[in-house]
Order: structure tokens, then sequence, then C-alpha cells
């Protein structure tokens, strides 16, 4: 059975006095779905723009309603957006993939919002994945499992029966449960606060964990222990694991009919618990500003944010969390922290830069070195040795690269520019769900071998501005490989892209080099 519906309107408005002599055009259409799933079967759902509805109830049918709302600032914007915007439709009575497509490389000028309400039957699986920007994510009388990952927004699980997991880094997350907690649920965030709410009778076992916030109850939880930074506890006579993780939120299990307000925190009813060396909980937050450091400066703290204008030695720095800024380090540096941003500046040494979750800029490094992210942006400016890249989750781009690329990230685009003095610079690139842009000059000289894995080729493929490359294409299992290899300009240094579900571009371009200055 399917059903559709299209509802289009086109609005001209006036902006704000600001903008008196601008106008802001936008286009929404209304789009209906109906398809046939199993009982027990999955809906994945894949929309970076827009909130999504997901509402459990009787039969075999999955309805999607899904709206879409264009703004640019021209007519011309705005057709590109809705060419260029797409909502798909994949799948069988086991799997229902729905997807909203935007192009590789967006144009700034245009913006896209996609609402999805999704009426699904009760004992379906739940899968939501890619959101960056969401007013609300929310999903309703569900017995099967949820699976939830997003960037920003509000999360709202109300009446989910099945196990359930949520990875989110901004906004809130609210578990609403109309019955006792029969399956686990895992719940992470990096700067959210996490509030759930359980019947009175309730039993489960609560582990909670958080560096800046609070762990709060309303509950009497019994056995409570501390290892480290981690609370254990018992709530009623104890059952299926709950387990509640924020970096710089608070996390509380309510019992229904109380408020937040009504909560104690777990930390001030135990008073036995003794402070162990990693228990950054209970340790204040320290903010170190220093404009000038002769010689080595040596760092760490539980909560602390650093900023130091410049080192004229090595730098190390080892936080829990908080923000780390560097503006010139005249020797190796070594920043580690477990949540927070980090921004480095002209690193003249050897680099080392991790963070659990954040974002990561360096404008310089000189000679290269390792930056990982569990989730987050890597962006350096300027690369003049070889490098290691890695981001559990978030795009990574490169201005210029003089040396050895490795660059890989989970989920995200890859965008790299090659020094244009270079002639020929080993590369190897990899993401599992996104883009990858490769910009060098025409005289650029390497052996090619590019892949992507797709389950669309129509919509994902290569696009290369040089000659001597052969494409070919082959199926695996229900995907398509598609692999061009050759050598450019002759042949050079190995080149190696990999890219699931996205395109790849090699794209010949007159460059103009960054020069850096000496230090002084």
């Amino acid at each position: 059975m399917r059903r559709t519906v299209q509802t289009f309107i086109a609005v001209a408005t006036v902006l704000s006095a600001t903008q008196l002599f601008g106008a802001s055009f936008a286009t929404s259409s209304r789009v209906t779905r109906e398809f046939q799933i199993d009982p027990a079967g999955s809906v994945w759902i894949d929309n970076q723009f827009g909130s999504i509805d997901v509402v459990g109830g009787e039969g075999n049918v999955v309805t999607v309603t899904a709206e879409r709302t264009l703004t640019a600032p021209d007519q011309m914007s705005l057709k590109d957006a809705s060419d260029n915007v797409a909502l798909s439709f994949e799948g069988d009575t086991k799997v229902r993939l729905i997807r909203t497509l935007l192009p590789p490389m967006r144009n700034a000028r245009w913006t896209v919002m996609v609402n999805y309400v999704i009426h699904v039957p009760r004992g379906v699986n739940v899968k939501i994945g890619g959101s960056k920007s969401a007013e609300h994510i929310r999903v309703a009388n569900v017995n099967g499992s949820v699976t939830i990952n997003g960037f920003s927004g509000v999360v709202m699980m109300e009446g989910v029966v099945g196990a359930s997991v949520v990875n989110m880094v901004n906004g809130r997350i609210i578990y609403d449960y109309t019955q006792k907690p029969v399956a686990r649920a895992q719940v992470q965030a990096v700067n959210a606060d996490i509030d759930m709410w359980f019947p009175a009778n309730s039993n489960f076992e609560w582990v909670a964990n958080t560096i800046n916030g609070d762990m709060l109850s309303t509950f009497n939880v019994k056995a409570g222990r501390f290892n480290g930074s981690v609370f254990h506890g018992i709530v009623g006579s104890g059952g299926t694991t709950i387990n509640t993780e924020s970096m710089m939120g608070h996390v509380a299990v309510l019992m229904k009919g109380s408020n937040i307000a009504d909560a104690q925190s777990i930390r001030m009813n135990e008073p036995g618990h003794q402070a162990a060396p990693n228990d950054v909980l209970r340790q204040p937050a320290k903010k170190i500003q220093m404009p000038f450091v002769n010689g080595d400066f040596v760092f760490a703290a539980s909560v602390a944010d650093v900023v130091v204008g410049e080192v004229r030695g090595n730098a190390r720095v080892e936080t829990g969390a908080g923000e780390v800024e560097l503006g010139a380090v005249f020797g190796q540096c070594n920043v580690t922290s477990l949540g927070g941003p980090l921004n480095l500046g002209d690193i003249m040494g050897s680099l080392f830069a991790h963070t659990g979750a954040g974002d990561i800029i360096v404008r310089a490094s000189r000679m290269g070195g390792q930056v990982t992210t569990d989730g987050g942006l890597v962006r350096v400016i300027y690369a003049g040795g070889p490098m290691t890249l890695r981001s559990g989750g978030g795009d990574i781009i490169v201005r210029q690269f003089s040396a050895f690329m490795d660059a890989e990230t989970a989920s995200g685009d890859v965008t790299l520019t090659g020094d244009p003095a270079q002639k020929s610079i080993k590369v190897t690139a990899r993401t599992l769900q996104g883009n990858i842009v490769l910009n060098v000059s025409p005289r650029f000289a390497a052996d090619i071998d590019a892949t992507i894995l797709t389950s669309d080729p129509e919509v994902n493929e290569m696009h290369l501005d040089f000659n001597g490359i052969t494409i070919r294409r082959e199926q695996v299992g229900n995907k398509t490989r598609i692999r061009a290899t050759g050598k450019i300009n002759g042949g050079g240094e190995r080149v190696e892209l990999y890219a699931e579900e996205g395109d790849i571009y090699i794209s010949a371009q007159t460059l103009t080099p960054i020069r850096l200055a000496n230090p002084k």
C-alpha cells in the first residue's frame, strides 16, 4: 500500500531591519508514504537537519510524513537547493531505510530542514543516526530496541520497552518509562543533562558517571559504591542495568511524580566515599591563563580550562575535561583531554593531541604528528610533516599538507589539500560514511587507488579531473564497489582513498601555497 501527498508553498519574507535591502525565499513540501513491514522488522532513519518523531502502534505498516523546508537568499539558490535535496525510501519488509539525501558539496547560501513523523508497528526496532541539528528526536510506545546517535537536540524516549542506546553531544536526554524497566539502557552525552523517570515500584541497577555535573535521584538508592568517578547503586531489588554518563551535564533517575528539584545528590548521600586520584567529580575546576612561559610547560588537572599564549619549550597538558588553547609551542606538544575542545596554534615540534569529545583545531604543525578525537571536527591549517588524523565522528579538513597524510573518520567528510610545491605526496584517507575531497595541483603525480562502497551507485560516484584512471564496478552482496585505479602524470606516491556511502573527488586546482613566518 502506498499513498503520496505533495504540497508546495513558496514564500518571500522580508528580513529583519538589519537586512532591510535583502530578501529570504523559502519553499516547503510535504510527502507521505506507506510501506509494509514485518512485525519485528527494523526502521532506520538518517536525517542530518530536522526533528524526528517515531510513534509505535498497531498493524504492519510504516507511515512516513516528511515536511521539507528550504531557505535561500535568492531564487537561483532556492532552485539549487530544491534540485539537490531529496528524500529516499529504501529497503524491504525486513528493513526500511528513510533518508534525507544532501549533496556532498552543499552550497552554503541555502539551508534545509526536514521534519519527519513516522508511525510504526509497536514491535519494530528503530535506529536513528546522522542527526547534526534537531529541535527534538522523539520515540514513543516502541517495544523493540532503539538506537539514537546525534549531535545536538532534545531526545525524548516515552514508553520505550526494549533495550536502548542513546549517544548525544549537546542538548538534553529525557526518558519517561510507563512501566518498570525490563531491558538495558545505555545513555551517553558530552554536554547534555540526562533525566530519567521511572514508576515507583521499579527495580534496576544504576550506573552513573559525570565529570563536571552531578548524580541525582529521588529514589532510595541502596548499596551505593564508587569506583573512581563511576557510581554503582541498586533501586528496589535490582534488575536490568540503567547506565547514564554525561561528561559536562548532570545525570538523574527520578520517581514518577517527582521532579529534579526534589532530587538529592548521590555524592552528598555517600559521606563514607573516599576521594580517589582519578575521582574527577569531586575536584574543583581550574582556569589557567598565562601569556608566556619561558621554558617547558607541564600541567595536569581533572577539570580545567588552559590558555597559554606562547611556550618557549615543550608543552604537556593533561585534563579530565575542559578547553585547552595554546598559541605557539617552540618544542614538542602533547595535549590530552577526556573531553573538551583543543585549539592549538603554531606547533614547531612534534605534536600529539587527543580529546575524548570535542573539536580539534591546529593552525600549524610544522613537524607533523598525531591528532585524534573520539567525536568532533579535526581541522589543520598547515601540516609540514607526516600526520595521522582520526575522528570517531566528524569532518576532517586539512588546508595544506606537505608530507604523508593519513586521515580517517567513522562518519563525516574528509577534505585534504596538497602543497602545490610538492610534486607527489603519499595519502591515505578513509570515511565510513561521507565524502572524500582531495585537492592537488594539475601537475601532481601519483598512483591512484580509490574505492567507493555504496548501496546507491546512482547517487555516489567518482569525480576525477585527471586522465589515465580506469573505473570499474562490481557487486558485493547488496552493495556496489566502485574502484578507480591508475597513474596520473606518470605516477608517483600511492594515494589510497576509501569512502562508504559517499563520493570521491580528486580535483586539479591552481593553488596558492601557505607560507609560515619564521619564529622570533
